[in-house]
C-alpha cells in the first residue's frame, strides 16, 4: 500500500539521501508510538537501496534491549562476511566473540579492540558501496551495541555511509537522543519529527486499508480521538467494523486492545485526579477556572498534578490537554449514567458559552424540558452560524428530543437538525430523521410538514433521485400555502429539480419567476438573496443575458447570506453565467472562493460539487495531478455522504477532465457510470457537454465513427430537449460531421448553432460557432472565409482566457495555413497550440500538432527555442509581467505561462529569476557554435 498523507516528510527523506555532503551522517525519525514512524523508515530504506546503498537492518525490542550485542550481529555479521578487511587478531577475536562465532576463551575481550574491528569493518564495506545502517526503535537497542556503534560512527570522516534511525518519544519533542546516537556531532544529524496525519489522510488510510468509507462527522470524530495517529485510527476503524456506534450514546467504540490500557492507567488515578479527569473529559475546552469553580481550587490543583505525574494528563503550564485524546474518550466512556449526568449538572453551574451550556443541561438529564430545548435551538443557531453545522446538527436533535411531544416546534427542530444534517455531510441521517420526523404527531398537515416535505425534497435531491424530490416538493406546496418563506422555498426547488433535469422546463421557469417576485413582495431581504441567484440563471437560461443589475442587488444582499449553504450563494449561479460569457479567469475565481468557504464551514453538501469544477480550472492552470486529486477527493466525498448527484456530477467533470488529458480508459470508465447514475436520479445537465468531451477525444484518436456514436443523437429534431441542452454538442458535432465528409448535415446543424449563438450572444457559443464555421469552410475549400472566420475567432479565444479554447483554435488555424501554403504562419499556429497543449496536459491532442508541425518542418531558434519562445523569454527577461507580454504579443496569460513552462525545461532552470542568465548563457554558446562552424566552412542552418 502507497504511504499516505506523507510526502513532506518522504520529501525530507528523499533530500537527506541525496545530499553530496560527504561523511557519516544520521536521518533520526521521531515520533509518539503508532504514529507512523516505520512506515516512513521503510520508504528511506528502498530509497536508499534504489540509490546505491548497501542497507543493513535491525529492529530491536524492549525484551532484547539487556541482551548483549543482539544489535551488534544484525549489523555486522554480513558485513563482517563480505567487506571487512584484514583485521589484527585481537580484533578479528574480539569481533568472533560479540557475534558468538566463538567461544569464551580465558583472556577477557577488550571492549576497545571489538569498536575499533567495527570501525575498520564499516570503513572497509564502505570503501565498496555506500552504506546505510537502519535501526527501527533505536532507543530498543542493546547497551552492548549501542556502545560500539557510537564509537565507529563518531569517527567515520568522510566515509559514505548514513544511519537512518527511528526513535519513540512520549513527548513532541525527544528528550535526548538515544545512546547509540549520542554525543555525535548535530550538525550531522538530521531530524524529522513525524507528526499526526491529517484528517483526509486518515479517511484515505482506514478506506484502503479496511474498506471503511466514513461519513464527514464520524471521520472527524475518529480523528480527534485517535489525534491523528493513524495506528490507533485503524484500530478505531476496525472495532467501528465490528460493532458499529454504540446505539444508546452514539458514541464511537474503542477496540478492547487500546481500552484496556487506557483503563490501565486511568485506574491507577488517586480520587481528586480521577474527578479532575472526569469532569476534564466532559469540556471542550478545560480551565483550571472552571475545574476549580466545580470542584474547588485546592482539590483541583492537587488532581491536575496528579493527572500529570501518570500522564494522564500533558504536562507543562499551558492549556489542559489530555496525553492523547483517546484517554479522554475512555474517561467519558467509563462514567455510568447517573455518574455522568451529574458530571452535566456541576459543569452546567459554571459555563457560560451558549452551546457548551446548553449541551450540559441536555446531557444532564434526558426527561422533556421545553426551557432546556429553547436553550439547544439556540445553540444549535449559534454554531450554525460559526461555520460547525455538525454541531448545529446535533444540538437540534437534543432539542428536538427535550421538547414536549405536543410542541408543534419539535417537528421544526428536527427539521432544522435534517438541514444542518445535510450541510454536515451526514446525507442519510438526514433522510432518516426527516422521514421519521413525519410520522410525529405535530406533522401531519399545516406548515410544519411542508418544511419537512421540503427539507426531504432536498436530501432526495442531493441523495439518489430527482424524481422522488419533484413529488416531494409539489406535495409540500399546498402545505405551505399562506407561508410565503416556505413557499418560495418549495418553488425553488422545484425550479431547481427541472434546471437540472431538463423536464418541465417551462414549469420550473414559473416557478422560479413566481419564487422571485413574492421573496420581492415579502420585503424580507434574506428571502430575496436565497432566489437571486437562481432566478439570474433562469433568466440566462430562457434568453434574457447576463442581467449585471441582479449581480449588482446581490452584492447588497450578502450580509444576509451568512448562514446559507455554499451552493446557494448566488455567487455560483453567476460563476456559471460568466463561464458561458467567456469570463473564464473571474469564473474559476468565484469557484475557488465558494470552495474555501464550504472547506471553512464544514459544508460537506457543496464541497463535492465544487472541487469537482475546481479540477477544470486545475487543467487551465496547467495542474493535471492537483485536478486529479480534486476529482477524488470529491469522489470519496460523494461515497461518504451518500451524495449519488454529487457521484455524478464529479464522474461527470472527471470525464470532461480526462477526455481533455487524452486518457481514454479513465474518460471512458467515468462515463460508463455517469450514464447508469444518469438513467437512475433523472440528472442530465452535464450531459451534453460530457459527450461533446468524449467525441473529442475519439477525435483526437482519430476516431471520428466513435466521436459521431457520442453525439449522434443531435442530428435532427430534438423534442425531447425542452431545455435545449443539446445545443451545448452542436459545435463538436459540426466538427464530427466534417471529419466523417458529412459537409451538407454539418451545414445544417452549424446554422443552427449560429442562429442560437447570435440569439443568446454569448461568446463561448459565438466562439465554438466560429470554430465550427472555419473547419466546415476549409473542408468544402474556401480558405479566404475559413481564414477569416479564424482570425475573428482568434480575438474571442484570447479575450476568454481559456487555454483549452484557445490551444483547439490555435490547431484549427495551423490546418488552414497549412492547405493554403502558408507554411510560417501553420508553422506558428501548430507550435503555439503545442505548447499550449502540452501546459494543459492535453497529450494526444499535442501529438496531433506536433505531427502537423512534422509535416511542415518545426524551426526551432540555435538554444532549443522557437522564435515565439525567443521572444517571450526575453520580455520575461527584461521585468515585463505575464500579463504585460501576452498584451504586446497579442496572446493570453496562460499562454504565455505555457511558453514559459516549455522555455524552463529547455534552458534547464525553474524561475524567471534565473532567465536572464541562462539567456546570456545560451546566446555564449550559440556565438561559439557559429564561429566553429565558420572555422570549419559549414553553413548554419536555416531557422
Amino acid at each position: 500500500m502507497a504511504v499516505i498523507g506523507r510526502a513532506n516528510e518522504l520529501r525530507l527523506v528523499e533530500s537527506f539521501l541525496d545530499d553530496a555532503d560527504p561523511g557519516m551522517r544520521v536521518l533520526l525519525l521521531h515520533g509518539e508510538a503508532g504514529i507512523g514512524k516505520t512506515t516512513i523508515w521503510h520508504a528511506a530504506l528502498d530509497a536508499a537501496a534504489t540509490r546505491g546503498y548497501r542497507v543493513v537492518v535491525t529492529r530491536p525490542t524492549a525484551a532484547e534491549a539487556r541482551l548483549p550485542f543482539a544489535g551488534l550481529n544484525d549489523l555486522f555479521a554480513d558485513l563482517a562476511d563480505t567487506a571487512a578487511p584484514e583485521l589484527p587478531p585481537p580484533q578479528r577475536a574480539a569481533l568472533d566473540l560479540a557475534l558468538m562465532r566463538a567461544g569464551v576463551g580465558t583472556e577477557p575481550m577488550q571492549p576497545l579492540a571489538l569498536s575499533l574491528a567495527v570501525l575498520e569493518v564499516l570503513r572497509g564495506a564502505a570503501s565498496h558501496q555506500p552504506i546505510a545502517l537502519a535501526i527501527d526503535d533505536v532507543q530498543w537497542l542493546d547497551e552492548s551495541s549501542a556502545g560500539v556503534v557510537r564509537f565507529a560512527l563518531r569517527r567515520l570522516d568522510r566515509a559514505p555511509a548514513v544511519v537512518i534511525a527511528t526513535q519513540r518519544t512520549e513527548a513532541p519533542a525527544p528528550a535526548g537522543d538515544a545512546p547509540a546516537l549520542a554525543d555525535l556531532p548535530a550538525e550531522r544529524i538530521t531530524r524529522v519529527e513525524i507528526r499526526a496525519l491529517g484528517i483526509e489522510a486518515i479517511d484515505r488510510l482506514v478506506d484502503e486499508a479496511l474498506g471503511l468509507q466514513l461519513a464527514p462527522t464520524m471521520l472527524r470524530r475518529v480523528h480527534a480521538m485517535s489525534g491523528g495517529n493513524p495506528f490507533y485510527a485503524m484500530e478505531i476503524g476496525r472495532a467501528l467494523q465490528a460493532r458499529g456506534l454504540d446505539r444508546a450514546t452514539g458514541e464511537v467504540p474503542l477496540p478492547e486492545s487500546l481500552a484496556g490500557l487506557l483503563r490501565d492507567r486511568l485506574d491507577t488515578l488517586a480520587p481528586d485526579a480521577r474527578e479532575v479527569v472526569n469532569h476534564a473529559s466532559a469540556l471542550s475546552q478545560p480551565t483550571t477556572a472552571l475545574l476549580g469553580a466545580t470542584l474547588g481550587l485546592e482539590r483541583t490543583r492537587s488532581g491536575l498534578a496528579a493527572a500529570r505525574d501518570a500522564a494522564v494528563l500533558a504536562t507543562g503550564d499551558g492549556p489542559i490537554r489530555f496525553a492523547h485524546p483517546l484517554l479522554a474518550t475512555e474517561a467519558y466512556a467509563a462514567l455510568d449514567e447517573a455518574s455522568r449526568s451529574e458530571v452535566h449538572r456541576h459543569l452546567a453551574r459554571v459555563v457560560s458559552e451558549p452551546e457548551e451550556l446548553a449541551r450540559h443541561l441536555a446531557l444532564a438529564s434526558a426527561s422533556p424540558d421545553a426551557e432546556v430545548a429553547d436553550a439547544l435551538d439556540m445553540a444549535a443557531t449559534h454554531a450554525h452560524a460559526r461555520g460547525a453545522p455538525d454541531a448545529a446538527a446535533e444540538l437540534s436533535e437534543l432539542a428536538a428530543a427535550r421538547t414536549p411531544d405536543t410542541d408543534p416546534a419539535r417537528a421544526h427542530r428536527l427539521a432544522a437538525a435534517g438541514r444542518y444534517r445535510l450541510m454536515a455531510g451526514d446525507v442519510g441521517h438526514a433522510r432518516r430523521i426527516l422521514e421519521r420526523a413525519l410520522d410525529e404527531p405535530d406533522a401531519k398537515g399545516g406548515v410544519a410538514r411542508g418544511e419537512l416535505l421540503f427539507q426531504l425534497a432536498g436530501v432526495r435531491q442531493l441523495m439518489d433521485d430527482f424524481e422522488a424530490a419533484e413529488a416531494l416538493g409539489l406535495e409540500a406546496l399546498p402545505h405551505a400555502a399562506g407561508n410565503v418563506t416556505l413557499t418560495v422555498q418549495v418553488k425553488h426547488l422545484l425550479s431547481g429539480v427541472a434546471y437540472v433535469t431538463g423536464r418541465k422546463f417551462a414549469a420550473g421557469a414559473q416557478h422560479a419567476f413566481d419564487a422571485m417576485r413574492l421573496a420581492e413582495q415579502s420585503d424580507d431581504p434574506r428571502l430575496v438573496a436565497a432566489i437571486i441567484g437562481s432566478y439570474a440563471s433562469w433568466r440566462y437560461a430562457t434568453g434574457h443575458g447576463w442581467e449585471l443589475e441582479l449581480e449588482q442587488r446581490a452584492k447588497k444582499l450578502e450580509p444576509w447570506m451568512s448562514s446559507f449553504r455554499t451552493l446557494d450563494l448566488p455567487a455560483f449561479d453567476f460563476a456559471n453565467i460568466e463561464y458561458w460569457e467567456g469570463e473564464t479567469v473571474s469564473s474559476s475565481a468565484r469557484i475557488r472562493a465558494l470552495e474555501e468557504r464550504a472547506e471553512r464551514d464544514g459544508d460537506y453538501s457543496s464541497l463535492p460539487f465544487l472541487l469537482a469544477m475546481n479540477a477544470q480550472s486545475d487543467i487551465l492552470d496547467g495542474r493535471s495531478d492537483l485536478a486529479r486529486g480534486r476529482i477524488e477527493r470529491a469522489r470519496r466525498l460523494s461515497l461518504t455522504t451518500d451524495q449519488r448527484t454529487a457521484l455524478l456530477h464529479t464522474l461527470v467533470e472527471e470525464t470532461r477532465l480526462e477526455a481533455r488529458l487524452g486518457d481514454a480508459d479513465r474518460a471512458l470508465g467515468a462515463a460508463r457510470q455517469a450514464f447508469a447514475l444518469m438513467a437512475a436520479t433523472r440528472w442530465s445537465i452535464g450531459e451534453w457537454l460530457m459527450r461533446s468531451d468524449l467525441a473529442l477525444l475519439e477525435l483526437s484518436r482519430n476516431r471520428p465513427d466513435a466521436a459521431y456514436e457520442h453525439i449522434a443523437e443531435v442530428i435532427g429534431p430534438s423534442e425531447d430537449d425542452e431545455a435545449g441542452r443539446r445545443r451545448w454538442a452542436h459545435a463538436v458535432a459540426v466538427e464530427v460531421l466534417v471529419a466523417l465528409g458529412r459537409h451538407d448535415d454539418a451545414a445544417l446543424l452549424l446554422g443552427a448553432l449560429e442562429a442560437d449563438a447570435r440569439q443568446r450572444d454569448s461568446p463561448r457559443l459565438s466562439a465554438n460557432a466560429l470554430r465550427a464555421r472555419a473547419r466546415l469552410l476549409a473542408a468544402t475549400g474556401d480558405l479566404d472565409a475559413a481564414d477569416a472566420a479564424i482570425r475573428e475567432l482568434m480575438t474571442v479565444s484570447r479575450t476568454m482566457e481559456d487555454p483549452w479554447e484557445l490551444a483547439r483554435t490555435l490547431f484549427v488555424a495551423g490546418e488552414i495555413h497549412r492547405r493554403a501554403r502558408r507554411r510560417a504562419k501553420a508553422r506558428s499556429a501548430f507550435t503555439e497550440a503545442l505548447e499550449t497543449f502540452e501546459f494543459i496536459g492535453a497529450r494526444l491532442w499535442a501529438d496531433q500538432a506536433r505531427e502537423q508541425l512534422g509535416r511542415i518542418g518545426a524551426a526551432r531558434a540555435e538554444g532549443g527555442l522557437t522564435p515565439t519562445q525567443q521572444e517571450v523569454a526575453e520580455l520575461v527577461a527584461g521585468g515585463l509581467t505575464n500579463r504585460q507580454v501576452a498584451e504586446r504579443l497579442f496572446m493570453s496569460p496562460h499562454t504565455v505561462e505555457a511558453h514559459l513552462s516549455v522555455i524552463y525545461r529547455a534552458l534547464g532552470i525553474r524561475s524567471r529569476v534565473e532567465l536572464d542568465t541562462a539567456l546570456r548563457t545560451f546566446a555564449e554558446v550559440r556565438d561559439s557554435a557559429a564561429v566553429i562552424r565558420d572555422s570549419e566552412g559549414t553553413a548554419p542552418a536555416e531557422n
